[in-house]
């Protein structure tokens, strides 16, 4: 893979603000892609004289179902920065709880926010944009009836879109090359996630490493994606000590495939 063909998702680098510096060694390091996160809280201006000084688009944006619900507002700000692609990150949050609670659903739960989720869709295509959502590695775990919840999500509308977090997919005890081949039509965006030990409990942070330093497939994985309508590759760790060390260790191996 070429340098320019790689995505950032800023999450990876939100403590190590201001964004200021970060677009700039972003640019300089051949990374000409950003994802966002929190698109409703952002200041545009900002956003978009930080783009336009260091050469980087943003064609994706993960995005709260509450804010995507917000439509008029999430499309205008989506235009603003010429993004094209809205993706949930989750399933709501349930803000008193701790992160993994949040998806401790039964089946008619899923379905029923599969079903919310994409009756969306129409909106934001009628706009020129793709609606889509992120799994984690609870998406991979079976219900009681067999039916993961991977499954209610989408396969209520055939354009609602995927981004694979192919690494979570992974965590949840799946292989992603079926999930691909299943959804191919719909992925427009995968995250790359590595992980040093599959023996290790692939939840705790720390056990991310920089892509090619872990032990997931790439090739294998980036090869099957390409067949897909894919659009971004995005490089994602959730809590890296140190994220220049982590972009400039994903993108030179990266350039290998």
């Amino acid at each position: 893979m070429n340098r320019n063909q790689v995505t950032m998702q800023l999450y990876t680098t939100r403590k190590f603000q201001p964004y200021e510096p970060i677009f700039k060694f972003l640019s300089e390091s051949g990374i000409k892609n950003i994802e966002l996160f929190d698109l409703d809280k952002i200041d545009l201006d900002n956003f978009k004289s930080m783009m336009e000084e260091n050469s980087i688009s943003i064609k994706s944006s993960h995005i709260s179902f509450q804010a995507i619900t917000n439509t008029e507002e999430t499309i205008s700000r989506m235009k603003y920065l010429n993004i094209k692609h809205a993706i949930v990150p989750s399933v709501p949050e349930k803000f008193s709880k701790d992160f993994a609670s949040n998806f401790d659903l039964d089946e008619d739960t899923w379905n029923n926010f599969g079903k919310d989720l994409s009756s969306y869709v129409q909106t934001y295509e009628d706009n020129g944009l793709t609606l889509g959502y992120h799994n984690h590695s609870f998406e991979f775990r079976p219900l009681p009836s067999g039916k993961l919840p991977i499954e209610c999500m989408m396969d209520h509308n055939e354009k609602l879109k995927l981004e694979i977090d192919l690494g979570w997919t992974i965590a949840g005890g799946a292989d992603p090359i079926p999930w691909i081949q299943k959804y191919s039509n719909k992925i427009i965006g995968c995250h790359l996630k590595d992980f040093y030990d599959q023996s290790k409990n692939l939840l705790e942070h720390d056990e991310q490493s920089a892509v090619g330093e872990g032990f997931i497939d790439w090739p294998s994985l980036i090869s099957e994606v390409k067949k897909t309508p894919c659009e971004v590759f995005v490089l994602e760790h959730d809590d890296p000590k140190d994220y220049k060390e982590y972009t400039t260790k994903s993108l030179e191996y990266l350039e290998t495939i």
